[in-house]
């Protein structure tokens, strides 16, 4: 889900480094962007997936950034969850594979992320090996093995529990998400539910907020209640500098996301 992601992009220094991506900045990409071992899962849960897209706009430094979220079933039957994020200095991909059970669990199957910017590269890729209940994390050549529990996620796939999650009418929320080629816990809690201003038009909306234990550092995600708990805006504050992504258009389930006084009218 998008769930959420924002980079910031500027231009390099005067003297000639590369441009580069601020790590209050990296942060809030991974966080938009974006949600166990097959029968071993302990914790089983539905899932309806309805395909979507989205597009999102932000603006750093005087610079305009387009980022384009979606989530597409493959003809072999699993899915595919994509964030790509671009200005005029570089791009980010950020991809997710995975599947469902028979009993609609999901399961990550594979994460990858790649960065260019002013010719600048990285990539790391995070492969899910569950019956060896094993990640095989690969970065610059190098292969990193991790053991995994099962219930584990990745950057991509936690957030779409969180809305899973939400549509079960749950208010707070604890993933073991692998990023990075590290184990960490994600947790998050639903704040309020209002209506939020968006540029397609007013949507009744839940507000989730990231709990940290680093205080200086805030994160929150508007999610559209109506429309399958779709990302609409996502805000990351740290050290005062505040970053925002907001929607412009978006489609679930093969139909366009519109305001609440259209959708009333239906």
């Amino acid at each position: 889900m998008v769930f959420g992601t924002l980079i910031r992009l500027h231009n390099p220094t005067a003297t000639g480094a590369a441009m580069t991506l601020t790590a209050n900045s990296r942060g809030f990409f991974r966080t938009l962007l974006g949600l166990a071992a097959l029968a071993l899962l302990p914790e089983s849960f539905a899932i309806e997936i309805k395909p979507y897209s989205a597009k999102y706009s932000a603006k750093f430094n005087g610079m305009d950034i387009e980022a384009n979220h979606r989530l597409e079933k493959l003809e072999s039957g699993q899915y595919r969850e994509t964030l790509k994020a671009k200005n005029i200095f570089g791009k980010i991909n950020e991809q997710a594979l995975f599947s469902l059970s028979e009993d609609q669990t999901l399961i990550p199957q594979e994460y990858k992320y790649e960065r260019s910017l002013m010719g600048v590269k990285r990539a790391e890729q995070q492969v899910f090996d569950w019956p060896a209940q094993e990640l095989q994390y690969y970065k610059k050549d190098q292969l990193t093995l991790l053991p995994i529990e099962p219930g584990a996620l990745d950057m991509i796939t936690h957030k779409l529990k969180l809305r899973s999650d939400l549509q079960l009418g749950k208010e707070n929320f604890s993933y073991s998400v692998i990023a990075r080629g590290k184990l960490k816990q994600y947790v998050y809690k639903v704040m309020a539910r209002q209506v939020l201003d968006t540029a397609i038009g007013p949507l009744n909306t839940v507000l989730v907020q990231r709990i940290r234990e680093d205080k200086d550092r805030t994160t929150k995600i508007w999610l559209a209640s109506d429309w399958d708990y779709l990302a609409v805006q996502l805000e990351q504050i740290k050290n005062g500098e505040s970053h925002k992504m907001k929607i412009i258009s978006g489609q679930v389930d093969n139909q366009p996301v519109v305001p609440l006084n259209i959708a009333a009218e239906k």
